[in-house]
């Protein structure tokens, strides 16, 4: 199926980039019904994947951090199918922390998207939007057996530095290379 190319996405939303029928736009204050339809889809084990617990709820004070831009934040949309056309079906945030220069980041895909290049989207359109806004370093926290992550990011970030921490899996991805200069990103 192609794109629909008519239909405007959802106002205040910049093209990022594009794959197929998904493409990663800026999140806005509108998307909060999406946000909270993209976690009623998600199985109790991709909540535990994400927010490390299979969380009954979506996790207030994140949503309000994500939708009031304390964090960043990049969504992924569909743009081919009618039915559900701009529907939210992935989401990438990162947050500072220590030390300077770092940020976290989550990618959190939407069942039935899956193993579909969603998640390779999103983590491409954040470590570039990290790296235009200045940062070195993009830190992500995952489950010992969660290994779709961990090829996630063989593939995209060859580089990336791994370690094991009470259970989990610490990923630090070097972002050096992920802005060119003069690069345009979300604003």
């Amino acid at each position: 199926m192609t794109p629909i190319h008519d239909r405007p996405l959802p106002a205040g939303n910049e093209l990022v980039q594009q794959l197929g029928c998904v493409t990663s736009t800026t999140l806005t204050s509108a998307d909060r019904q999406a946000l909270l339809r993209l976690f009623e889809r998600s199985s109790p084990q991709t909540r535990r994947d994400r927010f490390h617990h299979a969380l009954s709820v979506f996790p207030q004070t994140y949503l309000e951090d994500i939708l009031a831009g304390r964090q960043l934040a990049i969504v992924a949309r569909d743009v081919c199918h009618p039915d559900i056309y701009g529907e939210v079906v992935g989401l990438a945030s990162a947050a500072p922390v220590p030390p300077q220069g770092t940020a976290e980041f989550a990618v959190w895909v939407d069942d039935a998207w899956q193993a579909r290049g969603v998640g390779t989207l999103l983590t491409r359109a954040i470590f570039t939007e990290l790296a235009r806004r200045g940062l070195q370093t993009a830190v992500g926290i995952a489950e010992e057996g969660n290994i779709a992550v961990r090829r996630l990011i063989e593939r995209v970030a060859p580089g990336f530095a791994l370690r094991r921490e009470e259970g989990v899996l610490m990923l630090a991805v070097p972002l050096h290379n992920w802005a060119p200069a003069g690069a345009p990103g979300i604003t």
